[in-house]
């Protein structure tokens, strides 16, 4: 009777260790930041001869670009056309499972370009996925030390906010992923579009 009473109470002891055991450290939450610039020129002029067009920004700086032969539709821009170009970047990055092997890095990237017909427009984007195994962590400096899969180390300094509140959560021996993206479109508008 006294083994299985000593039994129990080991027991009973056990789990009540185990409801008033310090929580684990929360993961960092996936977090993503993003930003997108966009500049409007107006057309000035148009060479079709020579594919140069003569672009000002709303400043009135004067640029001469020249259309590639990839650029269709030239014939359909004229003076007072505006030219829009929008720039964006975006970085997302995540905890992923520990103790599995680091993938190489990956890459896609991806262009189109208007139809015959269409106003000339086009858009480019690149998508890279990186994973890396975290080295060390140091708050004070906002930096974080990392190796990746060939074996080569980095050091960054984390300068955005929200990157940094992930970066907070992280520590040696945490395997992130990240992924960064850049996109560039370009269109011609008729005025008053």
């Amino acid at each position: 009777m006294k083994k299985s009473s000593i039994f129990l109470n080991l027991s009973v002891l056990a789990l009540c260790a185990g409801a008033f055991a310090m929580p684990a450290k929360a993961q960092p939450a996936p977090t993503s930041i993003q930003k997108t610039e966009t500049s409007v020129a107006v057309v000035e002029s148009v060479d079709h001869a020579t594919r140069q067009v003569l672009l000002s920004d709303s400043s009135g700086n004067l640029e001469t670009v020249v259309a590639g032969p990839q650029v269709r539709n030239l014939d359909r821009v004229a003076a007072g056309d505006h030219v829009v170009l929008t720039f964006s970047q975006a970085i997302a990055v995540q905890l992923t499972p520990p103790g599995q092997p680091l993938p190489g890095p990956a890459a896609v990237a991806v262009a189109v370009r208007a139809a015959k017909g269409e106003l000339p427009a086009g858009a480019a984007y690149a998508v890279v996925d990186l994973h890396a195994r975290i080295t060390t962590v140091d708050k004070k400096t906002n930096t974080v030390s990392f190796t990746r899969a060939d074996g080569s180390a980095g050091t960054i300094q984390v300068q955005n906010p929200s990157l940094r509140k992930f970066a907070a959560g992280l520590k040696p021996g945490d395997t992130v992923e990240l992924q960064y993206l850049q996109a560039v479109t370009i269109t011609v508008q008729k005025t008053g579009t």
